[in-house]
């Protein structure tokens, strides 16, 4: 590593040390640092909460949340991972999976010296998700200035299996001149080029072994309007507790000539009384947006487009729409549906 003498026109080679050599300490120095800091660590997170002891003993260095609203177990070890830092970061991330909601506000609430209400609060604000997909998943960050090679193998190997775990090395250079300490950070596993085509390749992977028993479609039918309207009438008079919310679902987005993006539909939803709370609303869309994708309802395909994500069928939707063609059909079909649940209830 080199600083620059702008003025002086050259590099200024800075000299690479270890934390050990500066009596720099992992719980006192650099744990303190990346909780200050995190962005260090090469991505926004939120940290919870600082040498959390569970009720099992076990003592976590840091966790965090992501923007994904995934819970983030980081391991911390000074200049050397030492042997097996992997398997205790599994072990601590296999705790961590049982956490509620509710356990992760109580420990934020405590690391903030605050009130639940509060904590929850700011991991609201700083997610990208709804609140019910909190530690859905989990993700090990393992950090040090080296790893030994058992453990790289370990991680490499615990990444074929899907297991979200990252090495990121935090190597110290001195100034030799001023004796000013900097600290580089740097993503070993996976490599930060590779990162964004093994996210693709896993989702894919998991689309392909889907696509072999899985009973949901993107296939559309192509049904004169007369059987489509029958398969729509039967669709909507079924006994469930999903068909009132799927009625009112379809009126929304026959109500006008456009594209409605997920948001504006759980806005909608909450509006006409259909859940409690915005987040409510987004699982009640999410549940309507799997009906849409089962393999029999493809007669649903056919009067609805929507998008996904990742382009992928497992990918939460978004932007749907009614073809143009339909609006009509469906329309007169909904007026008809709602007009016999008026006739019943009465």
């Amino acid at each position: 590593m080199y600083k620059v003498d702008i003025n002086g026109k050259k590099l200024i080679r800075l000299s690479s040390t270890r934390f050990e050599t500066l009596n720099l300490k992992e719980r006192y120095d650099i744990e303190e640092w990346i909780e200050k800091t995190p962005e260090i660590l090469g991505e926004e997170l939120l940290i919870i909460g600082k040498e959390l002891r569970l009720s099992s003993g076990i003592r976590l260095d840091l966790l965090a949340v992501d923007k994904k609203a995934n819970l983030v177990i980081i391991e911390l070890k000074r200049d050397d991972s030492g042997s097996g830092v992997e398997w205790q970061a599994v072990k601590y991330t296999s705790y961590c999976s049982n956490f509620l909601p509710d356990d992760i506000f109580k420990y934020y609430a405590e690391y903030l010296e605050t009130d639940e209400y509060g904590a929850k609060s700011k991991i609201e604000e700083f997610i990208a998700e709804e609140i019910d997909e909190l530690n859905k998943k989990q993700r090990i960050i393992l950090v040090s200035r080296e790893f030994r090679s058992d453990v790289i193998s370990a991680v490499l190997w615990l990444r074929d299996y899907e297991i979200d775990i990252e090495c990121i090395k935090l190597k110290p250079h001195l100034d030799p001149e001023n004796e000013s300490l900097f600290v580089t950070s740097d993503l070993i596993i996976p490599l930060p080029e590779a990162k964004d085509y093994i996210q693709k390749k896993v989702t894919k992977q998991k689309e392909s072994k889907r696509s072999g028993r899985s009973s949901f479609s993107l296939e559309k039918s192509h049904l004169p309007d007369g059987e489509l309207r029958d398969r729509l009438i039967n669709t909507l008079q079924r006994q469930t507790r999903l068909t009132p919310r799927l009625i009112v679902f379809l009126d929304i987005i026959s109500s006008e000539e456009r594209v409605f993006e997920r948001e504006d539909i759980k806005s909608e939803l909450f509006k006409m009384g259909v859940g409690e709370n915005i987040g409510q609303c987004g699982r009640y869309l999410s549940g309507i947006s799997q009906f849409l994708t089962k393999e029999s309802n493809s007669h649903l395909r056919q009067v609805i487009d929507f998008g996904s994500d990742n382009g992928a069928l497992g990918e939460r939707k978004n932007n749907y729409r009614v073809v143009p063609q339909y609006y009509e059909l469906l329309r007169s079909v909904l007026k008809m549906v709602k007009s016999n649940i008026e006739n019943e209830e009465n």
